[in-house]
């Protein structure tokens, strides 16, 4: 069998969907599926993101049908949440579903102006979705979406990581390690304020994963707060250096509003983590022994000085 799968954003997005495209692209090679893998060139990566939005629209609607006609392929796997409206009354689309955060109201950009609308054209044409949670399926239940189209659930496999993490010393440096990012959902701001309202002498150092190249942004977020230079604020590292942050920390911190699936916990746990989090859905479904759902500044206080 041969497909084409759309994995546009890797190089450019160093988590998330990226990886779990790229793990999937692997177990579909180790099965003998020919792959034709597609991805924005090297020299764009640095581009702005608004172009990247643009170009990555261009090629989902009309380079990837193209490229599947002239290949001759049985489907075409879009895993952004959205798809080719071409291959959907093609019957070729395979829609991967992360979230459905892009259907909120307040949502006005043009990436989630994109993926909304492919969200309800997928949910009547699709012939095969798959989803990356049991949460996400829920929720696509709740709302009435991609009712009478088969539904597949393939979680997060992790292989990569946790070839990683299985020869990685485990070690207690001493930090609480923040997995976060600067989409609304991440509510990193909020998160800062937590930690800013720990008493001084009772904080422990902070190293925040997840931003990539917005430094600056978490630098304004934080305005000035951290005068103890306690603040450690990892840029773009390699997948060995990300397992190493979670292997060498005391505890991990996974602070967000919505998540198609708990990445976070899931890494944590192949790392012999403990875990604070707030109460969502996707993180719930990862409930565990090493789990600690959060509800105010004492029980984030209360777990850094118990473990």
């Amino acid at each position: 069998m041969k497909v084409i799968v759309n994995n546009f954003f890797d190089g450019i997005l160093k988590r998330g969907i990226p990886i779990y495209t790229s793990e999937l692209v692997q177990k579909l090679r180790d099965n003998n599926v020919q792959v034709i893998y597609v991805a924005c060139p090297k020299a764009f990566h640095k581009l702005p993101s608004w172009f990247l939005n643009v170009l990555f629209i261009i090629v989902e609607q009309l380079l990837i049908p193209i490229m599947g006609i002239f290949y001759r392929t049985k489907y075409n796997i879009y895993p952004y949440n959205s798809s080719s409206i071409i291959d959907l009354l093609l019957g070729k689309a395979i829609v991967i579903i992360h979230d459905f955060i892009s259907l909120k109201k307040n949502k006005r950009n043009l990436a989630a102006i994109y993926v909304k609308v492919c969200i309800y054209f997928s949910s009547f044409l699709a012939k095969k979705v798959i989803f990356i949670s049991q949460s996400t399926q829920r929720v696509s239940k709740r709302i009435s979406l991609f009712k009478c189209i088969e539904s597949i659930l393939l979680p997060n496999p992790f292989f990569s990581f946790e070839k990683i993490a299985n020869v990685t010393e485990i070690k207690d440096l001493g930090y609480l390690l923040l997995v976060s990012g600067l989409g609304d959902n991440k509510d990193l701001g909020t998160a800062l304020d937590y930690y800013f309202s720990i008493p001084r002498e009772e904080r422990i150092p902070l190293k925040i994963l997840g931003c990539g190249n917005g430094i600056s942004k978490v630098n304004d977020l934080i305005d000035g707060r951290d005068t103890d230079k306690e603040i450690e604020i990892i840029g773009f590292v390699s997948l060995e250096e990300v397992v190493k942050l979670y292997c060498n920390s005391k505890i991990v911190w996974a602070h967000s509003l919505a998540e198609g699936y708990g990445r976070t916990l899931a890494e944590a746990k192949l790392t012999c983590k403990n875990v604070i989090c707030t109460r969502i859905s996707a993180f719930r479904e990862q409930k565990d022994s090493n789990i600690f759902f959060i509800l105010t500044i004492l029980s984030i206080m209360k777990s850094i000085h118990t473990w």
